[in-house]
């Protein structure tokens, strides 16, 4: 008979919260610093390189990103799972991972050649920029199976400074070409760049511990696409969904409305910092109080609805009210159908923050299943809004990005309603109905208040009083509950508490009595 196994033999090492709060403190720092790197590359590459420039970039990135997600076919999530359980195998997987890319990179550039001659028109920047792209699609698509693997290997903070390493790059090199004179090709090999310094990093920091095996065995690769098929259709459709409009727009409209649309939701998207990073703190939570009863998964989730619905609404709306001053300051004339476009995304901006927050609570309540069918059917919806809206707003207003952004606002309110309609039943109540009620009438309230500003040269003025109008009308009309506001104060303290300045003014404050 052979011996009984130690109990620890074969075990997972425990859990370690110093290497939690490690890696969680790591991708906030990473998160701030790329999100304030992207929000200067996108206010002066615009305004330097005009909207067909933009247009021709954006339709490249499009068209390589949706090309990018078959080429990855789920791999990384499933390298991140099995890596995790099995370390030791961590050279074979990345090894098998990375040939079975350049094969299905090149297939996918047999695909991108045939969409290149049937659908671009003879332009010569256009196709080399989906060239260059597609050279950086290679090196991304590398990478990024390497950081599932640190990911699975749960060294995050390597995965954090490689990914703000890169970022410094793309930003010093795009900022240093854009002001030199150089033209939209250059931009595009400074991302080939950075993506090859993103490479060579992340393989730096992993090849040192797991040197990869490169023998390809055509066994070991069928069985990993096998496993990985089953994340492919969430990755594929959530891509396609935040792509698709500018492909129709270029189809329908022109290169230069692409441009408008691509400037506007890349600007739109550098408001997306909070909500996400407000989802990744509140996640763990969610999941341990749906764990603990439905009872404990309301009680966490009723407040964060309201908290993320009042802190949307003065942005969205105040973005609606000045997005064409904004768009007219950042970019300068060419550009002012842009505005129009972001004062859309404003209304977008309101339902994306609340549909973060219920992604977030059907994951947590193991409803999965349900949001990924809720995106496939926006992702069916997309398609013949965008055939509709795209040709009728560029024929109507000269402005095909328009098209666009209203099929975007419909699929995204489509999308809270019919998230909010599969929760588990009495997650949010009519405390949230009556706050999401009286923080629209405040809201309202504040676009009435600032509204006069819009043709002003002192418009940012609006900004102030604004956020000075709408926190007074909250309060006056009482829109968030008490325990709300109590939650609200009690991470404001803390936030200032971590300003050095403020820590040590508000330490030699007197105790309340």
């Amino acid at each position: 008979m052979s011996a009984e196994p130690s109990p620890n033999a074969g075990s997972p090492p425990p859990i370690s919260g110093a290497r939690l709060a490690r890696n969680a403190s790591a991708m906030m720092v990473a998160q701030l610093l790329t999100w304030s790197m992207a929000f200067l590359v996108a206010i002066f590459q615009p305004r330097i390189l005009g909207p067909l420039a933009i247009g021709q970039l954006s339709i490249a990135f499009s068209i390589w990103m949706i090309a990018g997600v078959l080429i990855t076919f789920g791999m990384d999530t499933y390298l991140t799972k099995a890596i995790a359980r099995e370390p030791q195998r961590t050279g074979a997987l990345v090894g098998t991972s990375m040939l079975v890319r350049v094969v299905l990179w090149t297939i996918g550039c047999l695909a991108v050649f045939g969409y290149d001659l049937l659908a671009i028109t003879a332009d010569p920047t256009q196709t080399a920029l989906i060239w260059i792209i597609g050279i950086m699609t290679l090196l991304t698509v590398l990478s990024s199976g390497l950081v599932a693997a640190l990911n699975g290997l749960e060294q995050v903070h390597y995965v954090s400074l490689v990914t703000v390493i890169s970022k410094i790059v793309l930003t010093i090199v795009s900022l240093g070409l854009l002001f030199a004179g150089f033209n939209v090709i250059w931009i595009g090999w400074a991302n080939v760049l950075a993506a090859l310094v993103a490479l060579a990093g992340d393989a730096f920091f992993l090849f040192r511990q797991h040197a990869p095996r490169w023998s390809f065995d055509l066994a070991a690769a069928r069985s990993m696409l096998l496993a990985s098929k089953q994340y492919l259709v969430t990755a594929l459709t959530l891509m396609v969904y935040q792509q698709i409009d500018r492909l129709f727009i270029a189809l329908f409209a022109s290169t230069e409305a692409v441009g408008w649309y691509g400037t506007a939701v890349n600007l739109f998207g550098t408001l997306m910092f909070f909500p996400m990073a407000i989802g990744t703190v509140i996640f763990p939570t969610l999941t341990r109080r749906f764990a603990a009863g439905q009872n404990h998964l309301s009680q966490a989730a009723r407040p964060i609805f309201n908290i993320m619905l009042a802190l949307s609404m003065p942005i969205g709306l105040g973005l609606l009210a000045l997005a064409e001053p904004i768009a007219l300051l950042l970019y300068g004339e060419a550009f002012r159908p842009t505005g129009t476009v972001l004062a859309v995304l404003g209304l977008v901006l309101i339902c994306t923050y609340l549909n973060t927050v219920l992604s977030q609570l059907l994951i947590a309540a193991e409803r999965t299943a349900a949001l990924n069918m809720i995106m496939i059917a926006a992702t069916i919806a997309t398609l013949p809004l965008d055939f509709v809206l795209v040709p009728w707003t560029d024929q109507a207003f000269g402005n095909g990005a328009l098209g666009g952004a209203l099929a975007y606002t419909i699929t995204e309110l489509g999308i809270l309603i019919a998230a909010i309609k599969v929760l588990p039943k009495g997650t949010l109540g009519a405390q949230n109905w009556r706050t999401s009620g009286l923080t629209g009438l405040a809201g309202i309230g504040m676009v009435l208040s600032i509204w006069w500003l819009r043709e002003s040269a002192f418009f940012f003025l609006a900004v102030p009083l604004g956020m000075v109008v709408y926190t007074g009308l909250v309060l006056a009309l009482r829109a968030l509950p008490a325990e709300d506001m109590a939650i609200i104060k009690e991470a404001l303290t803390k936030a200032l508490e971590r300003i050095p300045f403020l820590r040590r003014k508000l330490a030699a404050m007197p105790p309340k009595a």
